[in-house]
This record gives C-alpha cells, structure tokens and sequence, in this order.
C-alpha cells in the first residue's frame, strides 16, 4: 500500500508541474496552490511581473487573476492588482451575443477573489460586492458539476456567497491554503477522489489542488488508518514528542505518600527505544523491534525497529557531548542508510530519532539539514533533553 501512496504522491507532483504551454493564470493557480508546500514564489512573482505589462487592447482579465494569485502572497502587487481590477469592474459581462470569458473562468474568478481578500476594508467591501452579483449571475452548473464549477464556487465562498459545487479535494486544499474549515466527510471524499485519481483530465491546476489535498490529509489526519497512512504521518507522529514529554515523571518531592520520589531518566541509546516502542507499539501491529536485516558477508545488521506494512525502519539515537558529536551521527546515519537499504531489502525509508543529551537547540536546524540530506532519510526528529530533566550543558 505504501508502494501505491508513493507512486500516487509522485504521480501528482509530475501532473502538477510548472507548464509553460499552460495559460499563465492556470500556472498561477498552481505555483499558488503549492506555495505553503514548496516555500518558493519565483515563478509566480515572474508571472506577476509579466502579467503587469499588457495595457489597452492587450490586457486581459487573466491578468488580473495572475495579479490576483500574486498579490494573495506578496503585497507588492497589491497596486498592479487593484489597477487590474478597476480595468475589469469597468468592462461589461454577460453581454448577449458575446462569448463568455472572465464571467465562466473559474481560475480567473479565483485569483481575483482572493486578490480582493488582501485588499484594505473598504476596497475589499466594494469589490467583493461586485463580484458577488457578477457570480450571481452564472449559469445554473452541470449536474454533477465540473472543475470549474467547483473553481468558481470557490470563488464566491471567498466572498461571501455559498455554493454546492465545491469539490471535496478543492475544499481540502483549501483548509491546508487558506485556514477554511473541511468536515471528516469532506476529507474522507477527498481520500476516496484522490486515490481513484478522479480529475486526472483537469490538468496542471487540479493535479496540484490534490497534491495539496493530499498533504493535508496525511498531516491532519485524526487517527491512523492501516494501509491509509504514509511515511509523513509517522514523521509528524513523532515530532510531537517534545510535547508529549511535558508530562514525563521527573519528581522533586513524592507524589503521594506512600511512594517514593520518581524520576524517568534517559540514559541511553536503549532508553530512547523503550520510549519510541510505547509510542509506535499500540499504532503498528507490525512493528518488530531488532528486526535483522539481510546479511553482508559476515554482517548481520539489525535494526532498531522495522515497520514492514510501510517498508520503513526507525533508528534511535542518543547524542551525548562533544565537539564531534553532531558529525559523528551524521556519518552514523549514513553507514545505517546504506547498509538498511540496500538492494534487494524489502525497506526503502528511515525515519531517525535523536534524543539530544544536552539539549543543543541553535545546531538541531543544521543537524536536521544534513540528515535529511542523506538518501532514503525521510524523516529527522530531534529531541533535546527537557530542561527539567536538569542536565547540565557541557
């Protein structure tokens, strides 16, 4: 199953790839839609950049939509966005006799209305009242509706106008985009149109909206589904143990009085293992701890623990002082990637912990930087000792 959700992960990240042959406010809507995934708006800034060029005869409202997308990220093209739109407010839709363009575009309707949310109270107000009576005015969508119905519904939700033809997967992306709610049924929708690659002939733009989804889905999900769930959700599983240690036991008086002061020391390597099989034993029946793994001439290697249904296996790591230590465990990690994964295992991901002995938070950015650099790693969590452990820093 894992095999299945990588392939499928890949096979959107390929459909949702920057395409040049594409309109420019498709390819908008796409670098937008991936931005809190990727982190990068270099394409997007230069279709703004073009998009600010056209005037009189030239400028079209894809323009606008580009400025739109643009400026939803970046408050630089708020001006161009909003002389953009003043140019469309003046124009005429729904013309008898005129072929329908802007008024049916569901990616420009969308870059424009959120363009219009970034925009200050009393422009914003104006606008989206324009838009609304504009978009009240579409025509009746197919049953059941296409993509760009969904697009445009999404359109008059921003500003303020439901509709019922918003696609499960657009309206997930859109919870992990814009903050929007997405109910359980929502999502499970979503899970069932991606998997079944539903909309597969939308293109670029839905192709990025369910890679989108998709990260969502497996970040957000509220409980660990066999043969659903990936790498990634056991990553951010286990990036909540910081958290999880607010509660550990470390005692400075007896809690009751019958018992005697407690407090759950972490040591070592072994102890870093009891406290991630507590936290994976109840989720994965299939975890083996010290699982053996395939011969190297003499060699039997064994790793911390294995999760064959995900072909993943995760180390634990005890960082104790030292100039080298950080070094030292990076090359660790290397020899273990390169002897776990090698050919013909039936593992193909790490995941590695690493309990941080004296807590040395300035480096854990750099550490987990090479780690992640280190082929087949998928996943680098860093645990520093809680302060009220009290170890003293060296």
């Amino acid at each position: 199953m894992t095999h299945l959700i990588d392939q499928l992960s890949e096979a959107l990240a390929i459909a949702a790839s920057d395409d040049v042959d594409q309109p420019e406010h498709a390819r908008a809507f796409s670098q937008w839609m991936g931005f809190r995934h990727h982190g990068n708006i270099t394409i997007l800034a230069g279709l703004g950049d073009a998009a600010m060029a056209p005037n009189g005869a030239v400028r079209e409202s894809k323009h606008a939509a580009v400025l739109g997308y643009a400026c939803h990220l970046d408050p630089g093209f708020q001006a161009a966005f909003v002389d953009a739109l003043n140019w469309l407010q003046q124009r005429s839709f729904f013309v008898p006799g005129r072929p329908l363009a802007f008024e049916v575009d569901g990616i420009a309707l969308l870059g424009v209305a959120l363009g219009i949310s970034k925009l200050p109270a009393a422009k914003a107000k104006e606008s989206a009242s324009w838009l609304r009576n504009l978009l009240a005015k579409q025509p009746a969508p197919g049953s059941p509706g296409d993509w760009n119905d969904a697009l445009i519904a999404s359109a008059s939700e921003l500003v303020g106008q439901s509709m019922s033809t918003m696609t499960a997967d657009l309206r997930t992306a859109l919870a992990e985009r814009l903050g929007t709610p997405a109910s359980e049924e929502d999502k499970e929708a979503a899970w069932t149109l991606i998997a079944e690659r539903r909309g597969r002939n939308d293109g670029m733009t839905r192709a990025a909206t369910q890679q989108i989804a998709l990260h969502f889905l497996l970040k957000n999900s509220t409980s660990i589904r066999p043969g659903a769930i990936m790498v990634e959700q056991v990553v951010n599983l286990l990036e909540g143990l910081s958290a999880g240690l607010r509660h550990w036991t470390w005692e400075d008086k007896p809690r009751t009085p019958n018992s005697a002061i407690a407090r759950w020391q972490i040591e070592n390597e072994y102890h870093v293992q009891n406290l991630l099989w507590a936290v994976l034993a109840p989720v994965f029946t299939d975890i083996d701890d010290e699982e053996w793994l395939k011969s190297l001439g003499h060699h039997k290697p064994r790793a911390d623990f294995a999760v064959p249904s995900l072909d993943l296996i995760i180390e634990a790591k005890f960082l104790r002082a030292g100039k080298t230590a950080f070094s030292k465990v990076i090359e660790e990690v290397a020899a273990d990637a390169s002897t776990y994964l090698q050919e013909l295992s039936p593992y193909r991901h790490i995941v590695v912990v690493i309990w941080d002995d004296i807590a040395r938070t300035e480096d854990h950015s750099e550490l987990r930087k090479g780690l992640l650099k280190i082929r087949g790693i998928r996943g680098a969590i860093i645990v520093p000792r809680p302060a009220k452990m009290g170890r003293a820093a060296c």
